[in-house]
């Protein structure tokens, strides 16, 4: 009995060949179209500029990412912290994706839910939103206590976002933070 052309041995192992090297193209390519991670996106000298302050040149204080994915949410997440003659400045460049609902609509949730808040109401206390191109700001501080200025971009369903801490004295402006962002979407 003989075998048909497409069950010999021969070429059962040149189809099972070429079907792993187009898995193995497809998951590369895949890969290779994935959005850059967040630590991608803005430059440490872009940083520094724009806040005022310095990067430490220690290794272990260099810029730090990582990549979560839960339930209903994808964070890629950058660290960095900046210090200058009169304060420490953390920096946070975020991707957040997979949110399951539009990114504007959750950014203008969180950011009002914030804006609600008694702790604005106290002597010194902060609290300031604006639009600044597309990016949705808040900067939002008091005395003694770590405060933000934040921008967010939406996108899709989710967004980006640069996010400084710092004393409520010493924030950036929300146009300097805006810029980053911008700069940062720009980069996707």
């Amino acid at each position: 009995m003989k075998q048909s052309k497409l069950r010999s041995p021969s070429r059962l192992r040149c189809t099972h060949a070429a079907l792993a090297l187009l898995i193995v193209q497809t998951i590369s390519s895949a890969q290779a179209q994935q959005a850059k991670s967040a630590c991608t996106l803005l430059q440490v000298s872009e940083l520094e500029t724009a806040i005022g302050a310095k990067a430490s040149a220690k290794p272990s204080e260099k810029p730090s990412g990582s990549k979560q994915s839960v339930p209903g949410m994808t964070l890629d997440e950058c660290s960095l912290v900046l210090k200058s003659a009169t304060a420490t400045h953390p920096v946070r460049v975020q991707i957040v994706s997979d949110l399951g609902m539009d990114g504007a609509q959750a950014l203008k949730i969180r950011n009002a839910g914030q804006a609600r808040e008694q702790q604005w109401k106290v002597a010194g206390a902060r609290l300031e939103q604006a639009t600044i191109g597309t990016a949705l700001c808040i900067l939002s501080g008091r005395p003694s206590v770590a405060s933000h200025t934040t921008c967010s971009i939406p996108r899709r369903e989710g967004y980006v976002e640069v996010d400084v801490i710092g004393p409520v004295t010493d924030l950036p402006s929300m146009a300097t933070v805006a810029g980053l962002v911008q700069k940062a979407v720009s980069r996707l």
